[in-house]
């Protein structure tokens, strides 16, 4: 954890207040007031990390053709980075769930189609892509990108004529990622914690029409940030080891 980062920490009254400092210059940006870099800087980090390190795959940053529209971001923090041989570690655990999914149809007929059809593909689990953005100096860089799976939690009967009312229910699951930044830029870094629906891919032909129809709902099934409950989104920074 760097110098700037302990005025916010709530606690015993430090020795040292940027504040103090900040009433003898003009300029009252932490992050850009060089005499802020290294004054007392050993004495203030004794004691707060001793040692990291780190083995990862694959290294970061990882190369995404992906764009990320950060206006969906689940969640975002902020730290700034004075050395730069400076890693930060990021950590998250989401709670998420996919929406129902309702299906309307005889669920035996449709089980002899799918049967008596070959090269039918029916995923019986929903996945959720999360990736972990940094936007700073150098541009937006996906530093970590993991899939977490939802299976069929429960089957509810909800009609019974007509024709058979079946609604899926995916379980809630508890996604936790953790990853370092081992090459951030000098300066305000962004985080940001993105979720999109995973690897999904259903493959219904040669299925009748009528078949095919009460399949359909499959092809529609999405994620985004509405089907997250809760989150915890950290991010720290951390001095070389020497």
């Amino acid at each position: 954890m760097s110098y700037y980062d302990k005025k916010y920490i709530k606690g015993e009254h430090k020795k040292h207040d940027c504040k103090d400092d900040c009433k003898k210059h003009e300029e009252k940006d932490d992050c850009k007031m060089e005499h802020h870099k290294y004054y007392e800087k050993e004495e203030e980090e004794k004691g707060l990390l001793t040692e990291f390190d780190v083995d990862q795959f694959p290294a970061v940053p990882v190369s995404s053709p992906s764009i990320p529209n950060l206006n969906d971001a689940i969640a975002e923090v902020e730290v700034c980075v004075d050395d730069r041989s400076d890693r930060v570690a990021l950590d998250a655990t989401i709670e998420w769930q996919p929406d129902n999914l309702s299906l309307l149809g005889l669920v035996l007929e449709i089980l002899l189609a799918i049967l008596s059809t070959l090269g039918v593909v029916i995923p019986l689990a929903v996945p959720a892509t999360f990736r972990i953005w940094r936007k700073g100096s150098t541009g937006t860089v996906l530093i970590s990108e993991k899939t977490d799976t939802s299976s069929i939690a429960a089957i509810a009967i909800t009609t019974l004529t007509p024709a058979l009312g079946v609604n899926i229910i995916f379980e809630r699951i508890t996604t936790s990622i953790h990853a370092v930044d081992t090459n951030p830029p000098i300066g305000e870094n962004e985080y940001f914690l993105t979720i999109d629906l995973g690897p999904f891919t259903p493959v219904l032909t040669g299925l009748s029409a009528t078949t095919a129809a009460v399949l359909a709902p499959l092809t529609t099934i999405d994620i985004d940030r509405t089907n997250v409950i809760s989150y915890t989104f950290t991010a720290s920074e951390i001095e070389a080891n020497c």
